[in-house]
């Protein structure tokens, strides 16, 4: 390798970012990786934005703003390990197609992009047998990670309408209904963020569409039911990303409501 630098670079980097894909979209690790804390990054910043003006349009486009950063963060990640993979053999790895010269910088990235996207047609080429069998690598990466991360969103938008439609059922009960009927709707809701938990940044300008508000109301409706029926509810929800329960109940419902105020954008009306 004449760049062992650059060669360096882009597997460490590749590294880095597939192990991060493939914990988001098949790991269910919210807790662990940097996708996740780049989207709490992103949405933290959303909530400073809206915390003294109003928040119902951004409420509508939060989570497709983080989406699409997340996503651009894995691709860009992917494709700028590649290009520099590329860059370590430059008289060998990449050329141009015309003239057969060395590939520069912008050249090795416009070819990784191709490879990824499967589109084909660039003005570039492999310079040897070797490096034409390393682009199959690289086509069959950016294959994954567009196949996986469709799968994702997908699962994603998904989880949101449960949970829109969960808090939207939890709304319409009159005052002192049961909630214990609804733990098993919870329980599904509880599992597919801790999948899906991009979806908590999908906020709603009404507060009855939205799953925190809906949370902190439950946990009222579960505590004067009984503590039974209390202890049952955090039973359910413990294993929701970022929330922390303390063992008191009277602090755990404070530690819910902060958890709430932070997955919203605007004030908390539960």
């Amino acid at each position: 390798m004449e760049q062992p630098l650059h060669l360096a670079a882009g597997i460490a980097i590749l590294t880095l970012v597939s192990i991060d894909f493939l914990l988001a979209t098949i790991g269910a690790a919210p807790r662990v990786i940097l996708s996740e804390r780049l989207a709490r990054g992103i949405f933290a910043l959303l909530r400073r934005i809206t915390r003294h003006r109003p928040a119902r349009v951004l409420a509508r486009m939060s989570g497709v703003i983080v989406m699409v950063l997340v996503a651009g963060f894995w691709v860009v990640g992917t494709a700028l390990g590649w290009t520099h993979i590329f860059l370590s053999a430059p008289r060998h790895a990449v050329v141009l197609t015309q003239s057969a010269e060395e590939a520069g910088f912008w050249d090795a990235a416009a070819h990784a992009g191709h490879l990824l996207s499967t589109l084909g047609g660039a003005i570039t080429r492999p310079g040897d047998t070797f490096w034409n069998a390393v682009e199959v690598l690289a086509g069959v990466n950016g294959m994954v990670v567009l196949t996986l991360a469709v799968s994702f969103i997908l699962s994603t938008v998904q989880t949101v309408q449960l949970g829109r439609a969960f808090a939207a059922l939890l709304h319409s009960q009159p005052k002192g209904a049961e909630v214990a009927p609804l733990f098993g709707r919870l329980a599904d809701i509880v599992a597919g963020l801790n999948s899906a938990p991009f979806a908590l940044y999908y906020s709603h300008g009404w507060a009855e569409r939205r799953l925190p508000e809906a949370l902190v109301r439950m946990a009222r409706g579960a505590a004067a039911q009984g503590p039974e029926v209390e202890n049952r509810f955090y039973e359910l929800i413990a294993d929701l990303p970022h929330l922390d329960l303390p063992e008191d109940n009277a602090a755990r419902f404070e530690a819910l409501r902060v958890w709430a105020g932070r997955q919203r954008l605007g004030p908390l009306e539960s």
